[in-house]
């Protein structure tokens, strides 16, 4: 019972950690919803005759290894026992192998640890921990849904529950993608006073305003001391003094709270000041992955920024327009993010800190109805990963 509670614990520990790291960077992750049939007690051979309903939820955080949790149960209805169902809930690591834009599969691996609670136990069929591993393969049908059939086995760690000492499932299902965003507001009104906090944000300029944003009022000296004031500033008038807050890379985060001072133009920024995210401006041939020429400068000066930044990594995405075929978008756009990544790398910076993800027409920016929308939903992002 004492490693059950240690194991749940951590378990929701780290999902509130991911949910709080949503908040300042972006979170991408995939649900999927899978039915099938489990074989129970596989010491004389698979049976598999148990309902089993599945979701899991895979968090793509920038690494090759993605935290992966499940959720499942499995309907067992012991005729002759008390065994009903099975619920199981279990952290993995997920694996996806990089194929080739040509391919039309996705092909991935997992493996993890979890804990199965039985309801109806008895004994030599109880509660206890289990080691996991499997692998599927997934078919998109588009860039928002995609097929999937899974294979996994469990491995009991109490041996000495006979009557299951492991468990197969198969299982069919859907997959679907999220992505959420949170970007960082500038200084609108230049005023010194991020946006978050402004509760006058419009401020004219020059206007000298307080820790809220909002202008300082000017008071009046009495009548009885005009003269007097008047003829002081007579003698020596003060030039007015203008009070600006430094902010070296005008990305809107003081330079006292700026932890990446140098940020280039273009680019949203999180509270830190560090990079966010930003529209790398490249060009392409039509219909193709090949660079244009003056594409190359735009890599270089990226190239750079990650030079004088060697704690972060990046993710490129590739986009296309709506129009076409939706399978071709995703692979024209992968293509794509691999160019911009393969260039990136012949500038000097390592490919373990690049990961290029084709996102077809996904989270247009643009009207795609107009010819000029759609030229601006034909672009390449890049995601900052501090």
């Amino acid at each position: 019972m004492q490693m059950k509670k240690i194991f749940l614990s951590s378990l929701a520990l780290m999902l509130l950690g991911l949910t709080l790291e949503a908040r300042e960077e972006p979170l991408n992750f995939d649900l999927g919803l899978k039915a099938g049939l489990t074989s129970l007690n596989n010491s004389n051979g698979w049976n598999f005759e148990k309902v089993t309903i599945a979701a899991d939820s895979v968090f793509d955080i920038g690494y090759a290894i993605s935290p992966r949790v499940d959720l499942v149960y499995v309907n067992v209805d012991e005729k002759k026992g008390s065994v009903n169902s099975l619920w199981q809930i279990a952290l993995d690591g997920q694996y996806d192998f990089d194929l080739t834009p040509d391919n039309p599969f996705d092909l991935y691996l997992f493996g993890g640890i979890g804990y199965e609670y039985v309801s109806g136990s008895r004994k030599g069929f109880e509660n206890q921990f289990f080691l996991q591993g499997g692998g599927g393969i997934k078919y998109p049908v588009n860039q928002n849904f995609s097929l999937v059939t899974e294979l996994k086995m469990l491995q009991m760690l109490d041996t000495s529950h006979s009557d299951e000492d492991s468990e197969y499932a198969i299982l069919i299902g859907a997959v679907m993608p999220f992505h959420t965003e949170v970007k960082a507001l500038p200084d609108r009104d230049g005023d010194g006073v991020l946006n978050a906090a402004d509760l006058c944000p419009n401020t004219p300029p020059g206007v000298r305003v307080g820790p809220d944003g909002c202008p300082v009022p000017q008071i009046k000296p009495k009548r009885r001391v005009e003269k007097r004031v008047e003829k002081i500033t007579k003698i020596a008038k003060p030039a007015p003094v203008k009070v600006r807050i430094a902010d070296a890379d005008h990305d809107g985060v003081p330079d006292s709270m700026d932890r990446c001072p140098n940020t280039p133009a273009g680019f949203s920024v999180d509270r830190n000041g560090c990079g966010a995210k930003t529209r790398l401006e490249v060009h392409f041939d039509s219909n193709a992955a090949t660079l244009t020429e003056g594409s190359l400068q735009k890599i270089k000066a990226f190239a750079a920024y990650m030079k004088r930044m060697p704690g972060i990594s990046v993710t490129i995405e590739g986009y296309t327009d709506s129009s076409g075929d939706p399978k071709k978008n995703m692979q024209l756009s992968q293509q794509r993010a691999n160019t911009v990544k393969e260039a990136l790398v012949k500038e000097g910076i390592r490919a373990s800190r690049i990961t290029a993800v084709g996102k077809g027409a996904l989270n247009p920016i643009a009207d795609n109805d107009t010819p000029e929308g759609r030229a601006q939903n034909r672009r390449i992002e890049a995601i900052i990963h501090q």
